[in-house]
């Protein structure tokens, strides 16, 4: 008895080393299935990750293009700008050149616009009596004032 005891005591040493060397597998196969799990679980919230990061990269593009076509705008206002101030640039030298035309004439005209009304007329009779002594005119009206009549 002890000798078939001795048998069972080995076999059943074998079969604890079995079933331990089977916990240990399901133990590892279970830690590979938690580790599974938790990798699906970091897969799916990747996932999460890369759709919220292309859901951005969508909403980037679209003021990338809204800021493009502003620029463009700028650009060709800028450009509307810039001749509009190259024209008040050539006005302003046009209008320099007139003041300084317009300066060298008025030295004659400064002093007719200083004087009053009559002396500029008298200086009119004047220079019109002037010019008749100068030249007598061949020319007799029916109407002159001379005494003359032909």
């Amino acid at each position: 008895m002890k000798a078939k005891q001795a048998d069972d005591i080995v076999l059943l040493k074998q079969k604890i080393i079995y079933l331990q060397s089977e916990l240990a597998r399901y133990k590892a196969k279970a830690q590979a299935e938690g580790d599974g799990g938790a990798i699906q679980r970091e897969n799916e919230r990747l996932k999460e990750s890369l759709e919220t990061a292309e859901t951005k990269v969508r909403e980037l593009t679209k003021q990338v293009e809204a800021v493009m076509a502003e620029n463009i705008i700028l650009k060709e206002l800028a450009l509307q700008s810039e001749q509009r101030y190259e024209e008040l640039e050539k006005v302003k030298r046009e209008k320099a050149e007139l003041e300084r035309q317009l300066m060298q004439s008025r030295p004659n005209r400064g002093a007719e616009e200083n004087e009053s009304w009559f002396l500029h007329t008298l200086r009119q009779q004047n220079a019109i009596a002037k010019h008749e002594k100068s030249e007598p005119s061949s020319l007799s009206s029916p109407f002159s004032f001379s005494g003359e009549e032909e």
